[in-house]
């Protein structure tokens, strides 16, 4: 017996059998003792069957000849002139993935291997029958081949050789024509392969007809990926005509620079920015394009430009240029980095000396300049888009290496910095904020310039006092701001603030004023974060400008009356030095965190707040700076010497009624704080527990007031983030508290802090934050608060239930309430039917419904009646705050959609007429949710008729 037949004798009894039989059998072939062809002819019937389970026996023994030596194959080829047909028909046919898979490994052999000949259009359409490939895997699929699979594989056949060219390339063109988007993708992404792989002699045969075609698909594109595939497939035809003579090259490129000056002359339009397009991904892949496409187009351009008597048109033009200064810029690189293209060197050319010196756009340099200084310069402010795009043009010639002297950088960075001090408001100010990131770039490539050109120019506009009451100094500290991110700039920057704002101190400016100078610092530090880390020792920011800044509240003769009385400048000093100290070694930070509380003044701690209470108002202020120096402290630079002293102190101050809102806030996240970080485990229970319970008993009922239940709250956050074990017992005890008939709703309220966002209580300043908090919030608290609105039988404690739910759902991600989604949903709409006055309840409420809509509405489905009916009234109360109001309709706009049709339907009538009054509201907001959530219920009824249909 053969051993095609032996092997499938034991396919079905033995398969592991069959699959020694097919392994010998390739020992045999590499042995000679076995013919490749006697067994390539025995599989024909079995590759080509009609019945699928007979083809899967014939698998491993494709595998066989797969695996069999390639000279094996090739010695059959050369030995015997009918191979190759022969060859070829047995696998004619085949439509088993996993074959095709292995059958296209097996003819990739003679394709990339042998010498074809006259066999190459016979092996080309033995692949290409199957262009494109259509295959959908099953569900399920055990063998785990894909669609794309087989696409690459097949792609790999067909650009395997340049001998498939006069084949492969009408055929593919001539599917491009196709309707179908994805046999265009096909058709593209294969056209590029081959392109890549033909190389540049085949490749000059066919430039130009692969230019007819491919433009067509840019110039009138339906999809935009396709357009860039087109684009890419000419980027790659240039990319390949770099490599053969200059004649090749440009016999391509001549056509390509013809047709898109005749579409330049037509701009503005569809096809000018196409062309505009095309011009520069083909100008992008090495500087010989890029220098033969400049010399083609920039001269037309120009004229063409100086001739149009219009800004439409001018605009067309200048983004076309833009397009052009782009690939210039990724083939000659910028001043600070090397070209992004890999330059090609081999050909009948080559570039010696500096790459810079043979860019071609130097010699449109000057006309450059003047037309785009010019027109940034001269035309009308309200021509926002065509200012932008030159404005652009400017700063992408500056960034290109070594095409623009210093001078002239520096006279377009005089252009942008024009426009930052002089130019009046005009709509969102884009040209403006467009001109502040201009100088940001430019300050990355040539940062000396922005020093000797910009700063002084930004100096003189800062005024020492702002007396007068102008804000024009607005823009330039937005510019000084951004600047400071650069790394080279950020030592400058903040010098010169700094020294700017202790004038402006000394001169009694305006509180909004020295507001501002401390922002511009702000965002400096926060942006060059890397530029702020000291020695063991010292800091020489915190040094020079953090120190100066905390001792000036108590300094009465650097300052005016009430000058740093304003808690906003307060906690922006706070903000500054916890910006600068969190990121310091522990060995200083221990240095500063002695001045916790004294804030560098004459005495002891325990002579100022928090530990004594008999401070002025005014002094109570500094709890700010105070609040923001412990958060940027690491846990083992304690504040204090007695932790547990420090945290009763917090409380007792807490606790007083006359501190101002941002006083309080402070203190209360010193609580958290302490709690969080400076408290060791084996401490925490005793310390908090004598807080919370006896002696001090906080979560006493008779303890309550308003000012213990933020204290309270304040603490149990910190454990919270913690995820201590303490909260097991605690839990409890705050959720009775909800039936306190006095204080049950502020308590509520509370809940919604537990999780909350917070910008001290984060990581970067070295808090205890576990990934497992919100689980555990959630898995303690929830289902009790369930069980007890259900048993509720008081309404306002039911209310306060409510409300706390609301409040700690608002802040857990989906995967955690997914379980209880069906629990959880009656009990959110009934939150929705709380008074007005619990806006913030109800906008949470709404945000986790949608939630539930998008994620899992079967879970939600059986309350639809009573979701689209609370959602009804919740969009008509008057007394519900326009955000509540909106977000309710965009809630109801999902329901449609997302719930099945036959449970929604019945309610359509009552919907439309309901939000009759929501289309007439008096907020614009408003009236667009409700537009946009009327079309969503009106277009049911086209829904069932396409279905019908």
């Amino acid at each position: 017996m053969s051993d095609i037949q032996l092997y499938l004798l034991e396919f079905d009894k033995n398969k592991k059998e069959a699959s020694a039989i097919a392994t010998q059998s390739a020992k045999r072939l590499e042995s000679k003792e076995l013919k490749l062809l006697e067994l390539i002819e025995s599989l024909g019937e079995y590759i080509n069957h009609d019945d699928s389970a007979t083809r899967a026996k014939g698998n491993v023994k494709i595998q066989t000849v797969k695996n069999a030596p390639s000279e094996s194959l090739k010695n059959v080829h050369d030995s015997s002139p009918q191979f190759m047909p022969r060859f070829i028909n047995y696998f004619e046919g085949e439509k088993d993935p996993r074959n095709l898979m292995i059958v296209f490994s097996i003819l990739k052999v003679p394709m990339t291997e042998w010498d074809i000949g006259s066999d190459a259009q016979d092996l080309f359409e033995a692949v290409f029958n199957y262009f494109p490939i259509t295959f959908k895997p099953p569900p399920n699929d055990p063998y785990g081949i894909t669609t794309q699979d087989l696409k690459d594989r097949l792609r790999d056949c067909i650009s395997s050789t340049p001998d498939f060219a006069p084949y492969s390339f009408p055929a593919l063109l001539d599917k491009l024509d196709s309707t179908s988007m994805n046999t265009k993708r096909d058709v593209l992404q294969t056209i590029i392969a081959c392109v890549k792989d033909y190389g540049p002699r085949t490749i000059s045969l066919y430039s130009v007809t692969l230019w007819d075609a491919l433009k067509f698909e840019i110039l009138n594109s339906e999809e935009e990926d396709l357009a860039q595939e087109a684009l890419s497939g000419l980027a790659e035809i240039a990319r390949s005509l770099s490599r053969a003579s200059s004649g090749a090259l440009n016999a391509y490129l001549k056509p390509i620079a013809k047709e898109c000056n005749e579409h330049l002359e037509d701009a503005p339009t569809k096809q000018s920015q196409a062309a505009g397009r095309i011009l520069g991904a083909i100008a992008s892949v090495s500087p010989e394009v890029t220098n033969t496409v400049l010399r083609a187009v920039l001269p037309t351009l120009f004229t063409l430009y100086q001739a149009a008597d219009n800004i439409p048109k001018r605009r067309g033009l200048i983004e076309v240029f833009v397009q052009l200064i782009r690939a210039d810029l990724k083939v000659y690189g910028e001043w600070r980095a090397a070209p992004s293209v890999q330059q090609i060197t081999n050909g009948d050319r080559t570039f010696s000396g500096d790459l810079a010196a043979s860019n071609a756009l130097l010699k449109f340099t000057d006309q450059a300049l003047e037309v785009l200084s010019t027109g940034l310069a001269t035309v009308p402010v309200k021509e926002v888009s065509f200012r932008l795009m030159t404005l652009d043009a400017l700063l992408q010639m500056a960034k290109v290496r070594q095409l623009l002297a210093p001078q002239e950088i520096a006279e377009t960075i005089k252009l942008f910095h024009t426009i930052v001090i002089t130019e009046e408001s005009y709509g969102n100010d884009e040209l403006k904020a467009a001109a502040i990131n201009g100088l940001v770039e430019i300050g990355q490539q040539k940062p000396q310039l922005i020093v000797d050109h910009a700063f002084p120019a930004f100096m003189a506009q800062l005024p020492d006092s702002d007396a007068g009451g102008s804000t024009a100094y607005v823009s330039v500290l937005e510019a000084f701001a951004k600047l400071g991110s650069e790394r080279q700039l950020f030592e400058t920057v903040v010098i010169r603030l700094r020294n700017k704002f202790n004038v402006a101190v000394q001169q009694q400016a305006s509180t909004r004023y020295l507001r501002a100078v401390l922002s511009a610092i702000l965002f400096a530090f926060s942006q060059g974060a890397a530029n702020l880390e000291g020695t063991p020792e010292s800091c020489p920011y915190y040094n020079d400008l953090i120190l100066p800044l905390l001792r000036q509240p108590t300094d009465a003769n650097t300052t005016g009356p009430n000058a740093f009385e304003d808690e906003g400048l307060l906690d922006l000093i706070g903000r500054l030095s916890n910006v600068v100290l969190r990121r310091q070694h522990l060995e200083f930070q221990k240095q500063i965190a002695k001045e916790t509380y004294t804030l560098f003044r004459t005495g002891s701690a325990k002579e100022f707040l928090p530990f004594t209470t008999n401070a002025a108002q005014t002094q109570g202020r500094t709890m700010i700076v105070s609040t923001h120096i412990l958060a940027a402290l690491q846990r083992e630079a304690r504040p204090a010497e007695d932790i547990h002293e420090l945290l009763t102190a917090l409380i007792n101050f807490a606790m007083i009624d006359r501190l101002s809102p941002n006083v309080r806030a402070a203190t209360l996240a010193q609580i958290s704080l302490v709690v969080n970080k400076f408290i060791p485990s084996p401490e925490l229970k005793d310390i908090t527990g004598g807080i919370l319970y006896a002696p001090m008993d906080l979560l006493n009922p008779a303890n309550l007031t308003t000012n213990s239940i933020r204290t309270i709250f304040a603490l149990i956050k910190g454990l919270v983030l913690r995820n201590h074990t303490t909260l097991t017992t605690i839990f409890p005890s705050l959720l009775a508290l909800l039936s306190s008939p006095e204080h049950g709703t502020t308590v509520a309220r509370g809940f919604s802090t537990l999780l909350q966002p917070d910008d001290l209580l984060i990581k970067e300043n070295h808090c205890f934050i576990s990934g497992l908090r919100k689980q555990k919030a959630f898995s303690l608290l929830v289902p009790n608060i369930a069980t007890s609105v259900r048993s509720a039988t008081d309404s306002t404690t039911k209310a306060n239930y409510l409300i706390a739910l609301s409040g700690i759902l608002r802040w857990l991600p989906y995967t955690i309430i997914e379980p209880e989604i069906s629990a959880l949903s009656p009990l959110l709409l009934q939150s929705l039917d709380l008074p007005p006055d619990e806006h913030e309840v109800k906008a949470a409420t709404l945000d986790t419904l949608i939630a539930f809509l998008t994620q899992n509405p079967r879970a939600i489905e059986e309350h639809a009646s009573s979701l689209i009916t609370r959602l009804l009234a919740t969009t008509s109360e008057k007394r519900n705050p326009a955000k509540v109001r909106a977000a309710g309709l965009q809630c109801l706009a999902l329901v449609p959609g997302q719930l099945r049709t036959e449970t929604v339907l019945p309610f359509r009538k009552q919907v439309a007429k309901r939000l009759m009054a929501s289309l007439d509201d008096g907020k614009r907001a408003v009236r667009g949710e409700a537009v946009r959530c009327r079309a969503k219920w009106m277009g049911m009824d086209e829904v069932e008729d396409e279905e019908d249909e």
